[in-house]
């Protein structure tokens, strides 16, 4: 089981009878352990190491062309790329502690930015985004936050998230792109669009019929939507700071992908970076951990838009995947056994 922090503050009376979520119920919901050995996770890494041997196949590459290129890598350079990745967590942590901070307590940055690294790292072992609930699930456990509030504050986030991403997929995919005739650009960018315009009427609609669709619903329902909806729309206070924090985070990932192209030597500029980067995100939606096998083919579709050879394309695949998933298994793993969060 979680340990309670000591800093934790008891939930009142009233709000763990509008919360009221069996302790059994939420265990099951994180028993991470269970979810992490059974079919559905085996069959979805078998996936996606079938996109990736499948991608082999199709492009014909070997092996030993791929190796060839990461020889030529830049260490320093590719250390940079590194860094910059990290410093996207810090950025994610004291913004979610803003989003937090609209609807309740204020929780330290610190603490919350090592939470996000724990969901990334449950997000890159088991599919459908365990994870997000997990960050709830701790909220509840170490400081007594309502569950329903906060999982709807990590839903504001991937609102804002996939906002900005949408934005800057079709602001630099314009720069970057406009003298590019490429079906497959088209196509993401027209898709882009439609999805934002479809993420603006879905959160208008919930904001505005959402109670009345759950009022159909058991009175527990009811009060947990209460909860989750105050999380999700009442944490969207001063769009301006979540907007610029949305924007830092984004170029922090950008910031990990030139680095590593420049390592590789790849001819490619920031902006261009920013706009790979946005569209190789989409293909996290890929029901795969991490998104594995599908962003690795979504690197070898963008990245030949701007005429970089296939193997080179897969050179920058690995290394980029060897800091935003690899080191999150790698460095997440022990940080989830030490910290005793299993349970």
């Amino acid at each position: 089981m979680i340990r309670t922090s000591k800093m934790s503050a008891p939930t009142p009376p009233a709000e763990r009878a509008a919360v009221a979520v069996p302790a059994e119920e939420d265990e099951r919901s994180v028993d991470l352990g269970r979810r992490f050995f059974n079919a559905k996770t085996l069959a979805s890494f078998l996936f996606g190491v079938a996109i990736i041997v499948t991608l082999f196949r199709v492009t014909s590459i070997h092996p030993d062309e791929i190796w060839q290129q990461l020889r030529q890598v830049d260490g320093r350079i590719y250390a940079l790329a590194a860094l910059s990745y990290c410093l996207t967590f810090p950025v994610r942590g004291f913004r979610w502690q803003r989003l937090l901070q609209n609807v309740g307590p204020r929780l330290p940055v610190l603490h919350l930015t090592e939470v996000i690294f724990l969901s990334w790292f449950v997000n890159s072992v088991l599919p459908g985004k365990v994870g997000d609930i997990y960050r709830g699930y701790l909220l509840r456990r170490e400081y007594g936050v309502s569950f329903s509030r906060t999982v709807g504050t990590v839903v504001a986030e991937r609102v804002v998230d996939l906002m900005g991403l949408i934005l800057l997929l079709g602001t630099t995919g314009y720069l970057v792109l406009r003298h590019r005739v490429s079906p497959l650009v088209d196509q993401m960018l027209f898709g882009g669009w439609i999805g934002l315009a479809a993420l603006v009427i879905g959160m208008l609609l919930i904001y505005r019929f959402g109670e009345r669709l759950v009022s159909f619903f058991p009175d527990k329902v009811q009060a947990n939507y209460t909860k989750f909806a105050h999380g999700t729309f009442s944490s969207l206070k001063n769009p301006p700071v979540l907007g610029v924090l949305t924007l830092l985070a984004w170029a922090a990932e950008a910031g990990r992908l030139y680095f590593v192209m420049q390592a590789l030597h790849v001819g490619i500029g920031p902006l261009a970076a920013l706009f790979t980067v946005a569209a190789i995100s989409l293909a996290l939606i890929v029901p795969t951990p991490g998104g594995l096998g599908g962003v690795e083919a979504a690197f070898v579709g963008v990245l030949a838009v701007f005429g970089i050879p296939l193997q080179l394309a897969l050179a920058v695949a690995l290394l980029d995947r060897l800091i935003s998933y690899y080191s999150l298994i790698a460095f997440g793993l022990p940080a989830f056994l030490l910290t005793r969060r299993g349970k």
